[in-house]
């Protein structure tokens, strides 16, 4: 009974702990470490850099979604895949949309584009499917 109990407060602190995590407010969460270890793993061959490796090829291109047919098919080029594949493993690790957005915006010292926000929920949606 001891350990049935024991299990049972360990299931409700996972739980409480994923709520805190699936916040949609994680501002508070995304303590300064954790922002610049984001942001050096995004640079200079890191673990998140999905740009060095592309130099030189960023508008070379792929078919990122394959339709029903040749017209449906959706393409992108290196460049946006990049920054899709980005988004992709800062959502696995737990950093919600507005994050990622300040993110972006560290990483690259400017405002992100509209355009750059589609590619944003692109990524998000990948992992969650």
């Amino acid at each position: 009974m001891k350990s049935i109990f024991i299990i049972f407060l360990l299931i409700i602190t996972i739980k409480v702990s994923g709520q805190t995590i699936a916040s949609n407010d994680t501002t508070a969460k995304l303590t300064t470490e954790f922002r610049n270890k984001i942001i050096s793993e995004s640079r200079n061959g890191g673990k998140l850099d999905f740009w060095t490796p592309i130099k030189g090829h960023e508008y070379d291109g792929a078919m990122i979604v394959k339709g029903a047919t040749a017209a449906e098919n959706i393409y992108a080029s290196n460049k946006e895949i990049a920054v899709i594949k980005w988004v992709l493993n800062l959502t696995k690790l737990g950093v919600k949309k507005n994050d990622v957005i300040y993110l972006y915006e560290a990483l690259k010292g400017r405002k992100i584009r509209d355009d750059e926000i589609s590619l944003v929920d692109l990524g998000i949606k990948n992992y969650s499917e």
